[in-house]
């Protein structure tokens, strides 16, 4: 995939991004399991979004950057579920 093409399916899924999508993308992983040190890493949340997409860990890096924004809002929405920093 081309830099041009993962940036477009980025955007894409940006504008898509909803409480809707992101309790849907929840609820799925957690379904197939937690990760390491529990919950859903945001890596694996990241690829689950871009579906389809065959993705580096440098890419999925780069599309964390523009879907951190609109999945941690969905999330604060959801009280089920919290967002939490590494550190």
């Amino acid at each position: 995939m081309s830099r041009r093409e993962l940036k477009d399916k980025i955007e894409q899924t940006v504008a898509a991004v909803d409480v809707p999508l992101v309790e849907q993308a929840m609820r799925e992983m957690l379904r197939q399991g937690e990760d390491v040190g529990g919950g859903i890493n945001a890596f694996r949340l990241v690829r689950y979004l871009l579906r389809d997409q065959p993705l580096t860990d440098t890419e999925v890096v780069w599309a964390y950057r523009y879907l951190k924004p609109p999945v941690m809002a969905a999330i604060e929405q959801l009280s089920a579920y919290e967002f939490f920093e590494g550190g």
